[in-house]
């Protein structure tokens, strides 16, 4: 018997899932009227009916619409479909053969050459949306994806036409990659991306961040007071790339070089071999940009969205810029306050359990990460609000792990002498069961205690070597 696929506006029939963040899915379909195969992103749950976040995906059908470039992946089309009586948006895409940036990183380090290659092809990317006025304001890795022809950059739901900054617009953007004039309310300019670009670039070169931070607040502050570290020199790294690096990182935008300049001193550097450019995965993920929401108070309300990546820098954020940094030059004194190295992303689930941690663990992305707030002098970062909806974490601190309690439930965690957390055990407060675990040993543990609709996750990391966990309502 065939099964009756879903059709979208009576022309693209969903396939199959390639990718879920917190509002959106994005499918592999068919296009029944061209008979080609595209990735179409729907925006899921209720989020559908939310209007800024139908407004956010149609802005980003149009302005990637616009744009004509071998390194930006196409978009095809825009619609709304009739589901139920509701009207669902949705966009059309081109489907990519490959995997993110993020991914690829995870595989393992890329060579020098590869990067040259990668960030070249971005820069291009980005220097053409520069030139038609439109600036990307989310470069990550995440939001790069690799193939063997090439890499292409996906997401422009965050662009926006350069000119003067809305006041009344939230802050997005990913904590690890936001320019120093964003957080303090600057125009909206191209030299925002490249800065962006300089930090993946450095990241991937040098293989950790610019700043050593603890938390997002202090990523916060970093970028707009504390210099980064200058990448250093290093092997197959020519001496005008790096200090093409060290220039895109620059706290003044007008020092920094254009993204087209970029992309020409990156095409000079040395060409990978052709055993690498081959080594890439070639599989259909399509683009994976599901949008995130924002969900939970860190510092001076600092919302992180759900989206592949974390502490590391590449989750989404929307943030309230704590006090200290808004309306402040880019130039100011740097905050004092402790170091450390920034937790990395990570990603696995286990079956789930009542109470003991089950000891094999299956990779499972998505899972929400979020850093602790870090000491500091600064009164706005050392701000802890209470979150909303949800009852704020308690803990009990004992010599070897801390018990957080939420509404959901019950956590013992600890963290080991690499730095990581672990979860020792948990228990659901009734009527709440567990819906997922990540225990650890990882940079992030996490747990869902789920009642009906109602869904609670407690996050835990390490600073300093003691577990500090995020209660979230979801």
């Amino acid at each position: 018997m065939e099964v009756q696929q879903h059709v979208l506006g009576g022309r693209y029939a969903l396939l199959n899932e390639l990718g879920r963040g917190g509002t959106a899915v994005v499918w592999r379909a068919r296009d029944e009227v061209l008979g080609r195969s595209v990735a179409v992103k729907v925006l899921a749950g209720r989020y559908a009916g939310d209007p800024q976040f139908r407004a956010r995906i149609r802005d980003e059908a149009r302005a990637a619409a616009t744009l004509s470039h071998p390194n930006i992946a196409q978009v095809y089309d825009f619609g709304e479909s009739d589901e139920g009586g509701r009207r669902v948006p949705y966009v059309v895409m081109e489907l990519v053969h490959g995997v993110t940036l993020q991914q690829r990183m995870r595989a393992g380090v890329l060579p020098p050459a590869l990067i040259f290659r990668i960030c070249g092809q971005v820069a291009a990317a980005l220097a053409a949306a520069h030139a038609d006025g439109l600036v990307h304001r989310d470069v990550k890795p995440g939001n790069v994806m690799v193939t063997r022809d090439g890499a292409k950059v996906v997401d422009f739901g965050l662009a926006a036409v350069a000119g003067p900054a809305d006041p009344a617009d939230a802050l997005f953007g990913t904590p690890a990659y936001l320019a120093p004039e964003r957080l303090t309310g600057g125009p909206v300019e191209p030299a925002s991306d490249v800065y962006a670009l300089g930090v993946l670039m450095y990241r991937l070169l040098a293989g950790e961040s610019p700043w050593s931070v603890d938390s997002t607040t202090q990523m916060l502050s970093a970028h707009v007071y504390v210099e980064p570290a200058p990448l250093p020199p290093l092997g197959e790294v020519p001496p005008q790339v790096t200090d093409l690096v060290n220039r895109c990182l620059r706290k003044e935008p007008g020092e920094r070089p254009s993204a087209e300049e970029v992309a020409a001193t990156l095409s000079r550097a040395p060409a990978p071999e052709p055993e690498l450019v081959a080594a890439v995965p070639e599989r259909s993920t399509g683009p994976l940009i599901v949008g995130g929401v924002a969900a939970a108070v860190i510092a001076a309300v600092v919302l992180w969205a759900f989206l592949p990546g974390g502490p590391g820098g590449d989750a989404e954020v929307a943030a309230t810029v704590p006090s200290s940094i808004a309306g402040r030059s880019a130039t100011g004194g740097a905050p004092e306050g402790p170091a450390a190295t920034p937790a990395r992303p990570t990603a696995g689930a286990v079956a789930p359990g009542q109470t003991r941690a089950a000891p094999s663990v299956t990779p499972s992305g998505g899972a929400v990460q979020a850093l602790p707030p870090a000491a500091t002098s600064d009164p706005a970062a050392s701000a802890t609000p209470p979150e909303p909806t949800a009852e704020p974490t308690t803990e009990e601190p004992s010599a070897e792990s801390r018990t957080f309690t939420s509404a959901g439930g019950t956590v013992e965690a600890r963290c080991t002498d690499a730095g990581k957390a672990e979860l020792v055990s948990w228990t659901p407060t009734d009527p709440y069961e567990v819906q997922k675990v990540t225990d650890g040993p990882a940079p992030t543990a996490a747990i869902v205690f789920r009642d009906g609709k109602s869904r609670i996750r407690m996050t835990v990391t390490c600073a300093a070597g003691t577990p500090t966990a995020v209660t979230l309502p979801l």
